[in-house]
């Protein structure tokens, strides 16, 4: 087992995880627009058997449990137990017997059976050897069978990012910054590497297109701020800083946040990829 792969697993089983558990209503509302971007192009067919990478907390899995009914199956895949418990308990409630969710670790492990349909909301930018992960999970695909993710375009064309780092910058150092291609949310944002690597990994017809959108951080400026602080990406940044250092990141950002309030809500732009391939 890898540094990198330890580091992700120890953040996604720890405080991660259950600041994306305790935030899930929040996190899905956040995410809703590229939710329903990924549903739109990966139209889950009655049923089809889906796997989910990166389930999470199990949104994107119940809604293609949805699409493919009972006669269907979903299964997602993920390294953080915290967030799969949720998602189980999620899929009983709804009574969606056809969403099952398993630990594991997609660059490397088991995905259960031949899927003809592989989605992923943001799950898929992690990897530490990203050819290798995207061969293991065209092993669990048919032939022919097809796959549709959502990864961020670079930090410039999202607000909701930058906004945060640049502000933390003016209290806090720090580290220095990483590979632009190092596992983390933003290793897929040169989209022409990205593509490359699917075409490496055995995929077929890669394509992307750009979506935007303004997302909804919050009902007001300081709960926009707090939701950053906590689950945005300056919250690893920021997480063994002093309460001072927090108190003073948080209140610029707040005052910030001010001149993004519309209809009560205070909205961030935001970008991705729309990526399809072929097994």
């Amino acid at each position: 087992m890898t540094a990198i792969n330890q580091d992700q697993k120890e953040f996604w089983n720890g405080a991660g995880g259950s600041s994306w558990v305790s935030g899930q209503e929040e996190m899905d509302r956040f995410l809703s627009p590229f939710t329903e971007q990924l549903m739109k192009h990966a139209v889950p067919v009655t049923g089809e058997r889906v796997l989910d990478i990166g389930c999470g907390t199990g949104d994107t899995s119940l809604l293609a449990a949805k699409d493919v009914g009972a006669s269907g199956s979903v299964h997602g895949v993920d390294i953080s137990e915290p967030m799969l418990d949720l998602a189980r308990t999620r899929a009983s409630n709804a009574g969606a017997a056809q969403a099952t969710f398993a630990l594991a670790d997609a660059q490397s492990e088991a995905l259960g059976d031949a899927a003809d349909l592989v989605i992923s909301r943001f799950g898929v930018m992690f990897f530490e050897e990203p050819v290798t992960a995207f061969q293991n999970i065209h092993a669990h695909a048919k032939p022919g069978g097809r796959m549709v993710f959502v990864c961020w375009q670079p930090v410039r064309e999202n607000e909701w990012v930058h906004i945060g780092l640049g502000i933390a910058k003016n209290h806090v150092e720090f580290p220095p910054p990483p590979d632009p291609h190092a596992p983390g949310p933003f290793a897929f944002a040169d989209i022409d590497r990205t593509l490359g690597i699917l075409g490496d990994a055995g995929w077929t017809n890669a394509s992307a297109e750009p979506f935007s959108a303004k997302l909804n951080q919050g009902s007001s400026p300081r709960a926009g701020a707090e939701s950053l602080m906590l689950r945005g990406p300056i919250s690893r940044v920021m997480m063994d800083r002093t309460d001072a250092e927090k108190e003073a990141v948080l209140s610029d950002l707040a005052d910030a946040m001010e001149s993004k309030v519309v209809d009560e809500k205070v909205m961030l732009g935001a970008g991705v990829w729309i990526v399809s391939a072929t097994a």
